[in-house]
């Protein structure tokens, strides 16, 4: 389950699966996993948001995001929404993959935000179910050397994937607002200044209340907390980098260091030192 306030949900599986179906209204706010994502629309009337891309995908569309890129979904109307979920670890996917290619590749072999869509041809889906059928039975059996089957059904089913990331990505009409994207690109770029709404409004020529419940409306998440998470994801990949934590509190836009130790531990589950050791 996301946590609406942390905007992160740990995956706490090797891998993980699920066939999921929804009626009703579905809607996320923005989040990210600790692990890589791969998403199969069946069916339905949705908007997929990734990054600053807001798109309604067509069914068949193979989706994959790694653990940096945010993304939400939001259902249109009451039609069923079908879609398979599966999160990998990139320590899984690297102990499969053979010497000389990463298996996960696919998932981190281009810019963050984009070329994520890869619209598959019927027989691609079809071969795509049926590993998947397969898989999720090797996971879920106990019999002798299902580890080995499992492992084999998911190497083939990430070859799968690969080949078809191999191919152009698929056209998708972003209707993400000008001034969503612009706001969104403003915040990343000065995570280190102070940021204020009333100069983001100015920028854009709207109102400053327009600019927020729009804001909110196409995130799921309030300005404030788009900043912050945009900042803990910076002191991250600071941390990863081998940045101290003084360093990370203050590159990531942080003025106070005990805030900056209170949200990263709020956020992310563990202190900055801690993150550090272990991802660094």
């Amino acid at each position: 389950m996301v946590n609406s306030d942390l905007n992160y949900e740990p995956i706490p599986d090797l891998i993980s699966m699920a066939r999921k179906s929804s009626v009703g209204n579905v809607s996320f706010s923005y989040h990210r996993h600790d692990a890589c994502e791969v998403f199969l629309f069946l069916s339905g009337n949705i908007d997929f948001y990734i990054e600053q891309t807001c798109f309604s995908p067509a069914p068949g569309s193979l989706i994959l995001l790694n653990p940096q890129e945010m993304h939400r979904v939001q259902s249109l109307d009451n039609a069923p929404y079908d879609r398979i979920v599966i999160n990998l670890q990139k320590e899984y996917m690297d102990a499969l993959s053979p010497d000389g290619f990463s298996l996960a590749n696919c998932f981190y072999a281009r810019p963050i935000g984009l070329q994520n869509v890869r619209v598959l041809s019927p027989d691609s889906l079809n071969e795509f179910l049926s590993l998947y059928e397969r898989l999720e039975a090797g996971i879920s059996s106990k019999c002798f050397g299902s580890t080995v089957i499992r492992n084999a059904y998911a190497s083939l089913l990430l070859l799968l994937i690969n080949r078809e990331f191999q191919s152009d990505p698929s056209v998708c009409h972003n209707v993400m607002p000008p001034y969503i994207i612009g706001s969104m690109q403003y915040i990343s770029s000065h995570l280190t200044e102070s940021i204020r709404l009333s100069v983001l409004a100015e920028k854009y020529h709207i109102s400053e209340c327009y600019l927020s419940s729009q804001f909110k409306s196409h995130t799921g998440m309030t300005l404030r907390s788009y900043l912050l998470d945009r900042k803990i994801s910076c002191a991250k990949l600071l941390l990863q980098k081998g940045a101290s934590v003084t360093e990370a509190c203050y590159g990531s836009g942080f003025n106070d260091y005990a805030n900056f130790i209170r949200s990263f531990k709020k956020s992310v589950g563990v202190s900055p030192g801690k993150f550090r050791q272990i991802k660094g």
